[in-house]
């Protein structure tokens, strides 16, 4: 995790006042690296949390291959998907050293663990289950790091910055929810891993033969499908309640680029969803994917090539801007109809399709 406290602290939970009071108390990046590093330290594990062995120090792990993040650097920066929200002390443009990275492993199964999905000769074809295994288990390994670093920052807020012990109670308990799904999401995958088993459906893949400016990899919960249906009840807060997440990846190789999208085996969560989007033609499917990138996760990375272009687009920051989260105040109040529009796929056609053939890099 970079030092930009508010990558980590998500803003769509707090009230006004707090965001008021919070933006008066860190006006500077000393202060928000300050805070940041004791809520590392506080839930920083004695051990790693693959092999279990005991470190001094985690690696600096990427949650998108390097290589990726590589093709399409200008001067070794991309750029981040603060180039449209331009929040305050969110860095615009990254180093590839310190773009998308979290610490909660050893360098040693770093190296290992990810070695097949990580080596861009092993995509001249298909990605092999091992593979696919590999990318999930980062990606909830990410998300496990992420939400107890998250929990971890809201400790030190209450008690450094005069909050109330109870300003993030329900965020955190939704966190705590989180956490204890990644944690089954990652103990299936390294199952798969270390048992040779088969576990995830590729329900998307494409390669395209040019260089695409976008790198990233994530899953995501997504809310609604090409008709409006619900997917996830993202407001069951009901522990008993899963929220099922699909695994997208944009890897943009040397001469060509990987679209991908995956889930576990099993979930029909997603069913009508990609049968919907496999209906697509490729121009829309790569729109679709453009869209849902931008409306549901933060860690997109651009090519600074492609600048112009996403500051100039006012839909395109709309869209990123709306990834808030809403909360039901009233027992009447619909929340999923407050934020249908927002998460409307046909919404896909209103911003440029960074995808496409027309912004390729090369």
């Amino acid at each position: 995790m970079n030092d930009d406290i508010i990558t980590v602290l998500d803003l769509g939970m707090m009230s006004k006042q707090i965001k008021q009071q919070f933006d008066a108390d860190i006006n500077n990046k000393k202060t928000a690296s300050t805070i940041t590093k004791k809520a590392r330290e506080l839930v920083k594990a004695p051990t790693c949390l693959y092999c279990k062995k005991e470190v001094s120090s985690f690696c600096n792990s990427h949650s998108i291959p390097e290589f990726c993040l590589r093709n399409i650097t200008d001067d070794g920066m991309v750029l981040t998907l603060n180039s449209l929200i331009d929040l305050p002390i969110i860095k615009k443009e990254t180093g590839v050293g310190q773009t998308g990275t979290f610490q909660i492993i050893c360098r040693d199964c770093d190296s290992k663990v990810f070695s097949d999905y990580e080596n861009p000769d092993n995509y001249s074809s298909m990605p092999t289950q091992k593979m696919l295994a590999q990318i999930a288990l980062k990606n909830n390994l990410k998300y496990i790091s992420k939400r107890k670093q998250e929990i971890g920052l809201h400790t030190v807020i209450e008690s450094e910055m005069d909050f109330s012990s109870s300003t993030f109670a329900h965020d955190d308990y939704i966190k705590f929810l989180d956490l204890k799904e990644y944690m089954v999401g990652y103990r299936k995958a390294k199952k798969c891993l270390e048992k040779n088993e088969s576990g995830y459906y590729l329900c998307y893949y494409k390669k395209l033969d040019y260089v695409v400016p976008i790198a990233f990899q994530s899953s995501v919960a997504m809310i609604f499908d090409f008709e409006g249906n619900i997917i996830n009840h993202i407001y069951n807060s009901s522990p008993d309640y899963e929220i099922r997440n699909i695994n997208i990846c944009v890897f943009p190789l040397q001469n060509e680029s990987i679209i991908m999208m995956f889930i576990e085996d099993g979930d029909k969560r997603y069913r009508n969803f990609y049968r919907q989007f496999n209906k697509l033609t490729l121009e829309h499917q790569l729109a679709a994917i453009t869209f849902i990138l931008f409306a549901y996760s933060e860690e997109v990375y651009f090519s600074k090539a492609i600048k112009e272009t996403l500051v100039s687009h006012h839909e395109m920051t709309q869209i990123a801007q709306s990834g808030q989260n809403i909360l039901s105040t009233t027992r009447n109040f619909d929340p999923y109809e407050q934020i249908r529009s927002r998460y409307d796929l046909s919404k896909h056609v209103t911003i440029p399709n960074l995808l496409s053939e027309k912004f390729k890099l090369r």
